[in-house]
């Protein structure tokens, strides 16, 4: 299946059909996380980076593997901000064309690469978010067995195709407690996707929205 920012009851059928997938946290807290696909690259990355720090907050960077091995010290200077390292794919391939053994292998490899080059645990780095949010049922039964989490979304602005304004309008209309934002820090959409941040950021804090990285989110049906 794929997504896109859809409603939110959408995101709510969905994450109870697929309870091992997180789709959004806990909505009792006001607590987002906000999120970035596709790098890390040399001159989007840093610019990201940089209005995080600027609004004293942390995110969640589900990289790709190729990209990480060609600039381990982006994804260092990633963990050493403070932020989580998650994995995107090693290559930009949907997951259900990639045969098992091969997508193992290159989740391994990209969880390898991310552990030495910011000396961490393996086993501490398990989100991975499928390219194009594309998972089967058989996906998500692999990525299980094999320690991965599945994390996908509650709002995606499709910023790459759209003005700045709208996808600023689309992610203050969509924040709920418990969301999960996308945006993406390669492909040439680092200042476009800075200027966004350094919008929505004060506004979100304004509407009393606190900043969590996806490993710190919890769901409260699973308290229930």
């Amino acid at each position: 299946m794929t997504t896109s920012s859809l409603p939110h009851h959408f995101y709510h059928a969905m994450q109870r059909r697929y309870p091992a997938v997180l789709f959004y946290g806990d909505d009792s807290r006001r607590e987002i996380a906000l999120t970035f696909d596709d790098g890390p690259h040399l001159r989007d990355t840093p610019q990201v980076l940089d209005v995080l720090e600027k609004h004293g907050i942390s995110a969640t960077f589900f990289v790709v593997g190729r990209y990480v091995e060609r600039h381990p010290n982006l994804a260092r200077r990633i963990h050493q901000s403070g932020h989580q390292l998650a994995i995107h794919c090693h290559r930009h391939i949907p997951f259900p064309m990639e045969n098992a053994s091969s997508l193992k292998r290159q989740l391994d490899r990209t969880r390898d690469t991310l552990a030495k080059a910011c000396d961490l645990s393996p086993a501490s780095i398990w989100d991975v978010r499928p390219p194009y949010g594309a998972f089967t049922a058989r996906t998500l039964s692999h990525l299980t067995n094999w320690g991965y989490r599945l994390v996908m979304w509650s709002s995606i602005p499709q910023h790459w195709m759209q003005p700045m304004s709208w996808s600023v309008k689309q992610v203050l209309n969509e924040v709920i407690p418990g969301s999960v934002i996308v945006l993406h820090d390669g492909h040439g959409h680092g200042s476009k996707v800075a200027a966004i941040v350094d919008t929505i950021v004060p506004r979100l804090k304004a509407m009393g929205f606190n900043f969590i990285k996806i490993n710190a989110m919890e769901r409260n049906d699973l308290h229930g």
